[in-house]
């Protein structure tokens, strides 16, 4: 056995050494492993467990809070001692904010992103210093405040440069927003407007470095909110329209040149963070507006409206051929907003129920395939379609019961005839699903009963029955001529109502005569539409 595994194992190399030969390689020779010194492997940086670090960083923004209320309430110091004249608390003011900033940027290296909280609190200071300067104790005048605050905006900035870490920049932003109404440093003020735009302007800048789109919301939220509770109570309508208008523009444009120049979009969640900010600078824009230009206001918010609209296009120019996540919410925000501005406040009050048959109209020239294959974002457009549709409709129906007056006939009317126009020349589409097919005919018939009601009912109850019932026949007539099974069933809605008014009114109160007029072509009409739907049931539908 061990012969025989010798004779193969000799056989294999013979073998080897014809490849190796013919393919011409060359063995190495011999060298002995050398095993150098193993390479020290790098020290590890000691991890810092996570609750631990969520611990320290509430520790440190608690800290951050107690140093902000202590520079506030140095500023304040003199109402209640008078032991340091202004000038000298605002100097300590300062002093404790640069000594905040240095201490952490000294300490940048150990852990930047808690070391980051204390330059936040001395910018926070800074800005309370100089607001209290200003508006506090009149120490500085005007122009040096704007200078002053200008300044401390473009540190703020510096120290991002050099710190660059989201943290500072958010506590920083709420401090500088925040801080003037919680202390109490009379922020009901103009300088206070001023102050805020400027604050708006370095953390909008800031939100194009920090990349980071959470910054710019909050920022945004927190600059439109102080300044609509300011501008509650300063009393000057037109200047906080313009500041709000000035901090819309700071904000859409820093989200612009965000988009711009990093080449990234807003995500979807991103842009509906946006949203109700949007909504909340609307609704102050408006009513700062309304209150002194009425007439004007839904014209203004139409054109800032405009503006946003240009951006995002403008935006959208850097991606072609990519949908925009940003789409929708636009979307949904030029809908409120012309929902607003045009229905509510722009159109007179007694041209409105005329919309509803100009919508109808445009649903019954509209292609087949724009109503077959909607896309997400006209979802919004066509709520706010159907809530128009919705509260005209209901208006007239209101007015031909109970408040009857003629030129509600008319626009009733119209309806009426757009609705059976969508009816004629959408029937494909209409008739995919049944239910869509009945609403609409019921919405019809409920506008032909009563209309004709009020056209009739002067000349008796005999001639509202008629009517119905002539009006029943037509649409039982016409589905005979498109054998339309859901059309006529539907005359089955005014049959009820004639079939219900013979017998619960004319039978009880009617005068003899026409009761029994009355009951005699109700009892007619309603035989012969049982026999002409016995042959309609077995049509297909």
């Amino acid at each position: 056995m061990s012969d025989n595994m010798d004779a193969r194992l000799s056989e294999l190399e013979r073998r080897l050494a014809r490849i190796e030969a013919h393919l011409d390689i060359k063995l190495p020779s011999s060298i002995p492993e050398h095993h150098g010194e193993p390479k020290p492997k790098p020290e590890a940086k000691p991890e810092v467990p996570t609750e631990t670090a969520k611990s320290g960083n509430w520790l440190g923004v608690t800290a951050i809070i107690c140093f902000i209320l202590a520079a506030g309430f140095i500023i304040k110091l003199a109402v209640d001692s008078g032991w340091l004249t202004p000038p000298r608390q605002i100097a300590i003011a300062v002093i404790f904010g640069l000594t905040l900033i240095m201490t952490g940027l000294a300490l940048l290296r150990t852990d930047k992103a808690y070391a980051g909280l204390l330059p936040a609190a001395g910018v926070i200071v800074l800005y309370l210093s100089v607001f209290g300067a200003y508006q506090y104790y009149h120490l500085i005048n005007f122009p040096a405040a704007i200078a002053s605050t200008s300044l401390v905006s473009a540190l703020c900035i510096v120290f991002y440069l050099r710190i660059r870490h989201d943290v500072y920049a958010i506590i920083s932003a709420i401090g500088a927003y925040i801080a003037p109404v919680l202390l109490e440093l009379d922020a009901v003020s103009i300088f206070s407007l001023y102050y805020f735009v400027f604050c708006s302007l370095t953390f909008a800048t800031i939100s194009i470095w920090v990349r980071s789109r959470v910054f710019v919301i909050l920022a945004a939220y927190l600059a439109i909110l102080v300044n609509g509770v300011v501008g509650f109570d300063l009393g000057m309508d037109i200047l906080i329209a313009v500041i709000l208008l000035l901090h819309f523009l700071v904000f859409s444009f820093g989200t612009f040149l965000y988009t711009y120049y990093s080449r990234t979009p807003l995500t979807q969640n991103e842009s509906w963070g946006f949203f109700p900010v949007l909504l909340l600078f609307y609704a102050l824009e408006y009513y700062f507006i309304n209150r002194v230009y009425p007439d004007a206001a839904p014209w203004i918010s139409l054109a800032f409206t405009a503006v946003l609209l240009g951006l995002y296009l403008s935006a959208k120019k850097l991606f072609p051929g990519r949908v925009m996540n940003s789409q929708s919410m636009i979307i949904a925000f030029i809908t409120l907003a012309l929902f607003h501005s045009v229905y509510i406040e722009i159109i007179p009050s007694d041209l409105r129920p005329w919309l509803f048959a100009f919508i109808v109209i445009v649903f019954a020239y509209l292609p087949a395939y724009f109503l077959t294959s909607a896309k997400e974002t006209s979802v919004f457009p066509l709520i706010a379609l159907f809530i128009i549709l919705g509260v005209e409709y209901d208006r007239m129906i209101y007015h031909l019961i109970a408040d009857y007056q003629t030129s509600w006939l008319t626009v009733s009317m119209a309806a009426f005839a757009s609705i059976w126009l969508l009816l004629l020349r959408q029937h494909e589409q209409i008739v995919k699903k049944d239910e869509f097919g009945y609403a609409i005919l019921g919405c019809a018939h409920l506008l032909a009963v009563t209309g004709l009601y009020q056209l009739t009912t002067d000349h008796g109850s005999l001639a509202v029955s008629t009517s119905w019932l002539f009006y029943a026949l037509l649409v039982i007539g016409i589905a005979f001529a498109r054998k339309d099974k859901i059309m006529a069933k539907s005359a089955l809605f005014v049959l009820g109502f004639a079939a219900a008014k013979a017998l619960l009114y004319d039978a009880a109160s009617a005068p003899t005569v026409v009761r029994i007029l009355c009951l005699l072509l109700t009892g007619a009409v309603l035989y012969g539409a049982g026999f002409l739907f016995r042959h309609i049931a077995g049509w297909k539908s």
